[in-house]
């Protein structure tokens, strides 16, 4: 039973849990108007919610900062020895300090708390806090740890608020989930720690979770909710639908998300469940949204309450979401929190306070995996060769950015070899590197730093997003099964996680990879197709 022991939220509205809490129980927001983003001028304003002053230990950034002093608030309420080598630390981000490792900043936090297990960082961009939160519960699950501390957090910037002004996703106004005027995102920080045991008990446990791909843009949420809908189903096979209190959704307040969302909920018969967004309080955080929002709910629930969803006021999707701008009686004892982001990928995770039984999985069941084939890459490899040579009729590949090139072709080289299609259903792409996507980071940060010849561009900006290569290569193929992206060391820390994702049982196949690419002179991937 792996169970939450202990948590904080630090915030704009508050440096606790209980701080954020009372402050969206008595409606506050943090979302105001700004024309910078600390201290840089922005071209055009923005509606956010950012800190005041960033806090900056010396030896670290603010990024670092902020995740080392929300785990230490969340480590004061336990117990728990972050020393020991059976606690691991599970970071969640999108960008996490740009133009640097993720992988870095996640060691030198682990560090700090005297932790020597190789840290994990999730980098799957907006589900990044669901999909973090469902890694901890493999690892747990498996016992391979006893403890794993799970923070997320994400830092904005011009860089990252430029991005979403280049899609057209953000509102001038605060932004109104589910409503008929919503208008677009708006863009919040914060850092979210939850602290999840497989020895101690708590009051909310995870039964797991689910990650499915829509296989349908890369930036845009399929318009039949595909990954959502088997997401909520997954779900239900965890908890019982009539002890279901609530669904907390992702609500972006943006017009494609929130009909996306309607779908799915009634594509999967779950209209009159109870349902809560947000964002109308905090603005999208990023790699903190899906760990800080499940902590509210699982504090509201707690109060015998579903938390109002500010900014909505009357039904602006196809389907009927049960909404409401007012606080809710709640009942039941289970809440799913729900995801998606750009890449495809739609997550979700089940929490429940009823008594669980479960069996767990030993690594003879789920670890009984076979290398179908294998393929490597180099930098003396001609990537746009290889495809004019071996692949040669899928257009899209010239508009890819080199890493998910790198992705795209090994892939496509790797079932050639294997004499095989993935399966729609039953396959899971699971990749990692070390360097995110810092060349790309480089390549659109040069569409903005000449002030006189400002032109953000959308193309370069999704790219940014090292999960896009999964999501490529899930469009390609129109596999609706997990795509997940991991910013690790080095590449033998990704065994465990390839080993790990198999504990899915509808999972027959991992198209698992390591791709790395420091420039379109510099890069590797090793990929291997492996069957259950």
């Amino acid at each position: 039973m792996i169970s939450a022991i202990a948590d904080n939220i630090i915030s704009p509205l508050g440096m606790t849990t209980a701080a954020n809490l009372e402050a969206v129980r008595s409606g506050k927001t943090a979302l105001r108007n700004h024309d910078n983003v600390h201290g840089v001028k922005l071209q055009e304003p923005v509606v956010g919610s950012f800190f005041e002053e960033l806090p900056c230990m010396d030896g670290y950034t603010s990024f670092e900062t902020l995740l080392i002093k929300s785990v230490a608030a969340a480590l004061s309420e336990t117990h728990i020895n972050a020393e020991s080598d059976t606690c691991v630390f599970i970071i969640s981000t999108t960008k996490g300090n740009i133009w640097s490792s993720p992988a870095d900043s996640a060691k030198k936090v682990a560090n700090y708390f005297g932790n020597k297990v190789s840290p994990i960082v999730v980098s799957t961009a907006c589900t990044s806090g669901v999909s973090a939160q469902l890694a901890a519960w493999r690892m747990l699950t498996s016992g391979r740890y006893e403890t794993a501390i799970v923070v997320g957090c994400d830092v904005q910037s011009e860089f990252i608020v430029s991005g979403f002004q280049s899609f057209k996703a953000l509102s001038n106004e605060l932004c109104r989930p589910f409503d008929v005027q919503r208008k677009g995102l708006n863009a919040g920080e914060a850092v979210a720690t939850l602290i999840l045991s497989n020895t101690r008990n708590g009051k909310w446990h995870l039964m797991g979770g689910s990650i499915h791909n829509d296989a349908n843009h890369i930036s845009g949420p399929s318009r039949t909710a595909e990954g959502s809908l088997r997401c909520l189903k997954d779900m239900l096979k965890l908890v019982d639908k009539t002890d279901l209190a609530m669904i907390s959704v992702h609500g972006t307040g943006t017009l494609y998300n929130d009909e996306m969302e309607s779908i799915a909920i009634h594509r999967a018969e779950m209209d009159e469940i109870p349902v809560s967004a947000l964002k109308g309080y905090y603005g999208h955080t990023m790699g903190a949204a899906g760990l800080l929002e499940t902590i509210l709910t699982m504090h509201a629930l707690d109060e015998g309450v579903i938390l109002p969803s500010k900014g909505y006021e009357t039904q602006g999707t196809t389907y009927r979401v049960n909404l409401s701008q007012d606080e809710r009686e709640s009942r039941g004892n289970s809440f799913i929190k729900l995801l998606s982001g750009f890449g495809g990928v739609n997550a979700a995770v089940a929490w429940t306070k009823a008594e669980v039984k479960e069996k767990n999985l030993t690594p003879d069941e789920y670890n009984k995996w076979k290398e179908k084939a294998a393929v490597t890459l180099t930098s003396s490899d001609n990537i746009k060769e290889l495809y004019k040579a071996e692949i040669g009729n899928y257009p899209k590949f010239y508009k890819m950015d080199m890493l998910a090139r790198l992705g795209f072709v090994g892939t496509e080289l790797l079932l050639k070899r294997a004499g095989v299609e993935p399966e729609h259903e039953g396959t899971a792409i699971v990749m990692a590197n070390y360097s995110a996507s810092m060349k790309n980071d480089k390549d659109y940060e040069a569409t903005i730093e000449d002030k006189n010849n400002y032109f953000p561009s959308p193309a370069l900006f999704v790219y940014t997003l090292p999960n896009i290569v999964t999501g490529e290569v899930a469009i390609r193929h129109q596999v609706y099964g997990e795509t997940a992206f991991y910013v690790l060391h080095s590449e033998d820390e990704m065994q465990q996680l390839i080993d790990v994702t198999g504990m899915k049982p509808s999972i027959k196949t991992i198209i698992a990879g390591w791709v790395e690419c420091v420039s379109t002179d510099d890069y590797y991937a090793k990929l291997s197709l492996l069957k259950r």
